[in-house]
């Protein structure tokens, strides 16, 4: 590889430390301001089996109903579903062919006033998704009944008209006797979770992004960020917040103890280790899955690439510029200054990297990554002017 050798001078110590009080702090900056959310995001499906709640709490928040087991019971005929890598809770009410129509809503009566009952506000039901399948043109009373119940307990409710991948006479009237019907839903909306293919034609997917700001509009701020977290029908939402952990953790970076003079190898030691803990939280971010070995080998094989493109020197001069009272102030702290450059350009280079190749449909190699973040480096100054330009202003407001 072309930077085998600047690897080679910024070599990483054997005894390469990541789990520093430094770091630590770092992480947790990123989590409190970045993701920013206080309060997970509860959500109850509501629906007959069968008519595409697990299809579209896959779709809508990358998880799998059916592969997380049996779920634990809260209440009769409702169970509660958690995701320890997402700030989500989902109640899965039985379909409504098992449980008879009165049943069912003195199910979800009971779970919505005892959690209420809770001085604890993240324990509320926030909104409820009850999922209407169109090609059944079935609208039961339970239905009706729900949508009555959340309107007098003042709780959002969405009818989601799923798996509408048909647009004949039938399929339109069918919608409008929804609407007319659940006229006090906080919304009715169409969507096709999963494409759907009749031979060689295929029907795209829909309906999810609307769906998921109306989710937004109306669920309490406070888990507004955990929703934006943990929801997968936006990729351009998630690559914003991807962005949001660079700028955080380039702010974190300016209080870092480092010298201020770049040295082969003595920096390797906090850089490398800070670099693995933003990819590590920008994954998170584009819902990609990692192993450290896999962070660790981006960081070493990349953190030469980008001294390389800007150099160490240029970064140092550069941030003299920057800093008021140069004079006076310790050189950790002009250290720390350099390594928020340093993590700004390749926090941004390695969104790039990774939106191109996840659009194009790449596999995420380490290999195939550091290749990329090379080629994207290659020449390309504004990286460096777009780094200093922001550590600047954080350094002005402070």
């Amino acid at each position: 590889m072309t930077n085998k050798g600047q690897m080679d001078d910024w070599s990483v110590p054997p005894n390469l430390n990541l789990d520093t009080e430094e770091l630590n702090k770092a992480d947790r900056r990123v989590h409190n301001d970045a993701f920013g959310f206080s309060s997970p995001v509860n959500i109850l499906l509501a629906g007959n089996t069968g008519d595409g709640k697990s299809t579209l709490a896959n779709a809508m928040l990358g998880v799998d109903l059916a592969a997380t087991g049996i779920g634990s019971p809260v209440t009769r005929g409702i169970k509660c579903y958690r995701y320890p890598d997402k700030p989500i809770n989902l109640f899965d009410t039985e379909g409504f062919e098992v449980l008879e129509s009165e049943r069912t809503v003195g199910a979800i009566r009971e779970l919505i006033e005892s959690r209420r009952r809770s001085l604890d506000s993240s324990q509320y039901i926030h909104i409820v998704w009850l999922c209407i399948a169109a090609p059944s043109k079935r609208l039961q009373q339970v239905h009706i009944n729900i949508v009555n119940l959340c309107s007098q307990l003042e709780i959002p409710v969405v009818a989601v008209v799923t798996k509408s991948y048909l647009e004949d006479d039938a399929s339109k009237a069918f919608l409008k006797v929804v609407m007319e019907s659940l006229s006090s839903a906080d919304g009715v909306i169409p969507v096709l979770a999963k494409e759907k293919y009749f031979g060689k034609f295929r029907v795209a997917p829909f309906g999810k992004v609307e769906l998921l700001d109306a989710t937004l509009e109306l669920i309490p701020e406070a888990c507004q960020a955990a929703l934006r977290f943990a929801q997968v029908a936006d990729f351009n939402r998630r690559i914003e917040a991807a962005k949001n952990v660079v700028n955080t953790m380039s702010i974190a970076a300016l209080g870092l103890s480092l010298p201020a003079s770049f040295v082969p190898g003595g920096h390797a030691g906090l850089l490398i280790p800070l670099e693995m803990r933003m990819i590590s939280q920008i994954n998170k971010s584009l819902a990609i899955a990692s192993k450290e070995e896999e962070r660790a080998a981006i960081a070493k094989g990349t953190i030469g690439v980008v001294m390389a493109t800007v150099g160490g020197k240029l970064i140092f001069t550069e941030t003299m510029k920057v800093i008021p009272f140069v004079g006076q102030i310790a050189s950790m702290i002009v250290g720390g200054a350099i390594a928020g450059v340093v993590v700004k350009i390749f926090g941004s280079a390695y969104i790039s990297t990774i939106v191109d190749m996840k659009r194009s449909g790449k596999a995420l190699t380490a290999g195939a990554i550091i290749d990329a973040i090379t080629s994207v480096l290659s020449g390309q100054q504004n990286f460096a002017a777009d780094a200093i330009r922001f550590i600047e202003g954080v350094t002005k407001r402070r």
